[in-house]
């Protein structure tokens, strides 16, 4: 009976240990990529597959907001030229905007990565979008740790 009693408490404190280790490593710095996001992001590269795009005055000035209550605002040169909801698939890294201008459209996906206050959102779906990859720098709001 001490034998299944003493199995019992080490299954369980094995088990505890096991979850709160894979929390972690799923997010070592206990922040959600929806967090480090919400601010005011610029584009500072655009590819199109391996190449760059030049800058025009229409990429240098191209801003997204993201904010708390999950909603996104894309802008070039101050005009609003989209906006919207978003969601943030955290396991995969998936980011899905779905536009408040274009109802009728299915929610763009973009895989998304965000290191030393860049974003990095990487076109996915189609052949066309998956193509294309942008790269935004902080312009304001909360900073992200590495």
């Amino acid at each position: 009976m001490k034998f299944k009693i003493n199995t019992l408490i080490l299954s369980l404190f094995l088990s505890m240990f096991l979850t709160s280790s894979f929390a972690q490593q799923a997010s070592p710095s206990g922040q959600k990529i929806i967090d480090l996001m919400v601010g005011t992001w610029q584009v500072s590269k655009v590819y199109e597959g391996k190449k760059e795009l030049k800058s025009d005055a229409d990429t240098t000035i191209q801003t997204m907001e993201f904010t708390r209550e999950a909603k996104f605002i894309s802008r070039t040169n101050q005009h609003k030229i989209d906006s919207g909801l978003f969601r943030v698939n955290e396991n995969h890294k998936i980011l899905y905007l779905e536009s408040a201008e274009n109802k009728d459209a299915p929610p763009t996906e973009w895989s998304i990565s965000l290191k030393d206050n860049m974003l990095t959102l990487a076109g996915r779906g189609s052949p066309q979008a998956a193509s294309f990859k942008y790269l935004y720098v902080r312009k304001s709001g909360a900073k992200s740790r590495k």
